[in-house]
């Protein structure tokens, strides 16, 4: 059987030196390869919510901004590989993430990628596309992030099935870092038992402590608390409420992918 492997899914130029560091990071934790992908969108592909095809114009823009890109991501991983010492090449594919992610099924551990609402028009899927096509756990990086990655985690509590499935997913993590905490916001004692109770085994040295919102709104208030507490990562659920709904009325987990500042460990 293949061994499984970190998988860095680079949409575009943007923010993949960010996501390349993590990927490193995340594969020696593992201790697990790092592959490289990229997919090369053509205007078939892409529908665009204000129109159903692209103008002949827009469609031969899109396909020379993305044989650039392609070009460009190419040569940043081959000096990428070659400065770490890596056996490494990007993989690229033609067509869209979606069908892409199939072809990585069971094949990788976890899919390292940046923020998708700050890729470019045709590549805004790939959150989505990993998590949901394929069920893998997923690191989001913001493209701004300079930080480092894993030492210091937060864990947004709450008792829902993504939020456990995240921290047995990132519970390699959890164990090797040198601090976590363990935020409960707007919850009681009893919450923050429980979630000492699962937590405690993996990340004994784990701070608990309860949050007020004070009128903020969760997303906000998780961030708020990351950035107090120094945190080079978020560990969090994905889509409570359904991934429909979640889309059609923004809840905490969109908020999060859409606002956070930091790495978000998550698991759908």
């Amino acid at each position: 059987m293949e061994s499984k492997s970190v998988l860095v899914l680079l949409a575009s130029t943007v923010g993949s030196a960010q996501c390349l560091r993590v990927g490193e990071i995340a594969s020696q934790t593992l201790g697990q390869v790092v592959r490289l992908a990229h997919v090369q969108v053509g205007p078939g592909s892409i529908i665009l919510p204000s129109q159903e095809e692209l103008s002949e114009y827009e469609a031969e823009h899109l396909a020379d901004r993305e044989q650039e890109e392609t070009k460009q991501l190419v040569a940043l991983t081959s000096e990428w590989a070659k400065a770490h010492g890596l056996a490494v090449q990007l993989e690229v594919f033609r067509g869209d993430e979606w069908r892409v992610m199939r072809h990585y099924r069971g094949k990788v551990s976890l899919v390292v990628l940046a923020s998708p609402h700050t890729q470019p028009v045709g590549h805004r899927e790939t959150l989505r596309a990993a998590l949901l096509r394929t069920g893998h756990p997923v690191v989001m990086v913001p493209p701004e992030w300079e930080g480092g990655f894993g030492k210091r985690l937060m864990v947004g509590w709450e008792d829902v099935q993504p939020l456990r499935r995240a921290i047995a997913a990132f519970a390699p993590f959890l164990s090797r870092a040198e601090q976590v905490d363990v935020v409960a916001i707007e919850q009681d004692q009893a919450s923050l038992d429980l979630a000492r109770q699962v937590i405690a085994p993996i990340a004994p040295k784990a701070v608990y402590r309860l949050v007020s919102a004070a009128g903020r709104r969760t997303a906000n208030t998780l961030l708020d608390e990351a950035r107090a507490s120094g945190s080079d990562g978020l560990v969090m659920g994905a889509f409570r409420r359904g991934e429909i709904l979640n889309w059609l009325a923004p809840g905490t987990s969109t908020r999060l992918i859409h606002d956070s500042f930091l790495p978000l460990l998550m698991s759908p």
